[in-house]
């Protein structure tokens, strides 16, 4: 009977953990979710200006690069 009334207990213990770990997972998932967002947010601004600052220096070389070919010509 012992072993009954523990196994009771053990089950209604793990079902209220259970219940307590739904009710936890929701908003949890939303902020990891949440912070996936923002990291990906950021690599994509940091690619983009890189992007950005990367063609302009290709620009402002090339254009002097045609600018002295030109005054050696």
């Amino acid at each position: 009977m012992k072993f009954a009334a523990s196994l009771t207990v053990t089950g209604i213990i793990t079902f209220l953990l259970l219940e307590g770990l739904k009710m936890l997972m929701v908003p949890v998932t939303a902020w990891v979710m949440g912070m996936l967002a923002i990291a990906l947010k950021m690599v994509l601004m940091v690619l983009g200006i890189s992007l950005a600052v990367g063609a302009s220096v290709f620009a402002v070389v090339w254009y002097r690069r045609s600018q002295t070919a030109s005054a050696a010509d």
